[in-house]
């Protein structure tokens, strides 16, 4: 049972404050119960005691139903407590002593030079994979053959993988990972695990590919034990796997890029509510901390902090950056 001692919001939205104090034996879930309504319950002790006892953590409880409110009106961050301090960080140079204020980095590997200096720091280190998908411009996938594929994303210039060929299976397990595990990485950050669905058209397809996905992710596990996973998106394998994760990211909750028109957009409220209510399920059914990246034009830092505040005033943290994410973030300090 808590009992809140001292609460204050910073308006400056950059720090939250809340002490407690807790008793030294909770009480049983029955008697909290019972007291609450006023009912005698059975044990020692003043009724009366029983009875404060529970009208404080009344008094907690709504307190922590009325946060979020609080959190929007006062731009407060109030993610941290919620989930890990995430960046995503994919250009060059990285700058090592920056990222070194957060618990996760998201970096691409050949684009780091010195790995073990942003572990030093205390950074626990994520490298970014392409899952479903083989990048145009990444030379290990270049001359993969064609039979590994099941077509193209031309808006990202990418070929969307066939998850259930053995060879891409091979490729994605032994060339791509197992070279990054063999540099040091002990964390991987999955994308393009939905891509599979702009390319299987039937409802067999894609729950061929769906089972690949689920299968390749396990075998993740086993081939480097101890791994670390983190999933952006990847909503339709969480049943299966969600336990294997240790985080999940979601791109565009209020602002995205288009890349089709090149151009930045505000997110409609239908997309909205619908990734709002993936996220929230990620989160309390499969207790993943949730990081969200928006994307705002660098001209914008106004709009970019708004948004910032706006994610975490949902409970999550954000990364409000550039669709290259070679930037660092706008709007949350670490």
């Amino acid at each position: 049972m808590w009992l809140v001692d001292t609460f204050f919001l910073n308006p400056d939205g950059r720090k939250f404050t809340a002490r407690v104090l807790t008793r030294r034996k909770k009480m049983q879930p029955a008697r909290a119960m019972g007291a609450l309504h006023g009912r005698a319950v059975a044990g020692p002790g003043c009724y009366a005691r029983r009875l404060f006892s529970s009208l404080r953590e009344f008094a907690f409880r709504r307190l922590c139903a009325l946060l979020p409110s609080c959190a929007l009106v006062f731009g407060c961050a109030m993610g941290r407590a919620a989930a890990p301090g995430t960046a995503f960080f994919y250009g060059t140079p990285v700058p090592v002593s920056a990222l070194s204020h957060y618990e996760r980095v998201v970096v691409e590997a050949e684009n780091l030079q010195d790995l073990a200096a942003l572990r030093k720091a205390g950074a626990d280190v994520f490298a970014y994979v392409s899952v479903g998908e083989a990048e145009g411009w990444r030379a290990s996938s270049r001359a993969l053959p064609p039979t590994l594929f099941l077509g193209a994303n031309a808006a990202w210039k990418s070929r969307i993988a066939d998850l259930a060929h053995p060879g891409w299976q091979r490729y994605l397990l032994e060339d791509r990972m197992a070279a990054l595990w063999a540099a040091g990485y002990r964390g991987f950050f999955l994308d393009t695990l939905d891509s599979y669905l702009l390319a299987a058209r039937s409802p067999a397809e894609q729950q061929a590919q769906r089972s690949a996905l689920v299968a390749l992710i396990r075998a993740m596990h086993q081939r480097f034990p101890g791994v670390r996973l983190m999933f952006n998106r990847g909503f339709e394998v969480l049943p299966e796997v969600g336990s294997l994760a240790v985080g999940l990211a979601a791109e565009s909750l209020f602002q995205r890029w288009n890349p089709v028109t090149q151009k930045y957009e505000t997110v409609s409220e239908n997309d909205r509510r619908w990734l709002l209510a993936r996220l929230d399920e990620a989160r309390l059914r499969y207790g993943l901390p949730v990081t969200v990246i928006d994307y705002v034009p660098a001209d914008q830092p106004e709009l970019a902090r708004a948004t910032a505040r706006r994610i975490v005033a949902l409970g999550f943290t954000a990364w409000v950056a550039n669709p290259g994410l070679d930037v660092l973030s706008i709007g949350v300090e670490p």
